[in-house]
């Protein structure tokens, strides 16, 4: 059941990613973001916390697993 523990360390880690690109959009903006280039901010922010919910999820349960 360790396999949860690790996929949810991969979501986390492409939660990260997706973290990074939303700052270097953000700061190559300078904060003004509209039309587009808002939707994919959203979009963007959308997948960083389905893979934050997502990667702890699995980790929980790996852990309650392995117990």
């Amino acid at each position: 059941m360790n396999d949860y523990i690790s996929w949810g360390q991969e979501y986390l880690d492409e939660a990260e990613r997706i973290k990074r690109r939303l700052l270097v959009i953000r700061a190559e903006r300078d904060y003004d973001i509209a039309g587009e280039q808002a939707q994919r901010v959203q979009m963007l922010y959308a997948m960083y916390l389905e893979c934050l919910v997502t990667g702890h999820a699995l980790q929980k349960r790996g852990r309650r697993a392995v117990s």
